[in-house]
């Protein structure tokens, strides 16, 4: 049944199954261009009821805000907390990031774990009392990299450059092709799965756990407040 649902739903995106033999992407039909807004306006439907899906960008308490993230959930606590934030979300309120691209060529990815990385560095020095991890997913149309080959690149760029394991990217997914997982278990360690038409189906399973609701942030808004004034007291 769920199967069903999201393999006719990645067929509306108008993405095809991908194997990774050329014989097969030989026979494959041309498949529409990605469209990013198209496939986060599905995502807004299908994360919990709680969380909107914007292209505002978040900011922590020390007022860093990363350029870098294409899309963000976030928990709606207030329904103008971007009005009261100029225009950005409390870090404490995101409860995942996006990476949206095209396709993950291997001239590109770099550029891609680089942008996640700079991301991850929310909440870094914000001085929280307790420390927050905001996951983050990177969502591309295709690859010119197989699954194996892709996992490996992600390896070698992270361990050459001595990238800390908290900035690494959590879930990569290639639509209709697969997914690679980072494993939290183990320092440095991915899984990539050919999933093809199951791809949407377990990249929705995971990423809703990971925005599991029940989690909640706490947000003290005085670390917000920048601005050191004294009021007469009586």
């Amino acid at each position: 049944m769920l199967k069903e649902y999201f393999s006719t739903l990645q067929q509306r995106l108008g993405v095809q199954e991908s194997k990774e033999s050329k014989k097969t992407a030989k026979k494959a039909q041309p498949k529409d261009v990605f469209d990013a807004k198209k496939i986060m306006n599905l995502l807004q439907d299908i994360v919990p009821n709680d969380f909107v899906i914007s292209d505002k960008k978040p900011v922590d308490a020390s007022g860093y805000v990363p350029k870098t993230v294409d899309y963000i959930a976030y928990y709606k606590k207030w329904n103008i907390v971007d009005q009261m934030m100029n225009g950005h979300i409390p870090s404490e309120l995101v409860y995942g990031t996006f990476h949206v691209v095209d396709k993950i060529t291997s001239q590109q990815l770099p550029e891609i774990l680089n942008n996640v990385a700079l991301t991850k560095k929310l909440n870094t020095f914000a001085q929280l009392e307790e420390s927050i991890l905001i996951p983050a997913f990177v969502v591309a149309g295709s690859s010119d990299l197989d699954m194996p080959g892709l996992k490996n690149a992600i390896l070698d760029y992270y361990i050459e450059r001595s990238i800390d394991t908290a900035l690494e990217f959590d879930i990569m997914m290639i639509a209709g092709r697969g997914l690679v997982i980072k494993d939290w278990r183990e320092k440095r360690k991915f899984v990539a799965l050919e999933t093809q038409e199951d791809t949407l189906l377990w990249f929705f399973i995971l990423m809703n756990e990971y925005l599991d609701i029940d989690k909640k942030h706490s947000l003290d808004l005085r670390n917000y407040v920048k601005e050191t004034r004294r009021y007469r007291e009586y």
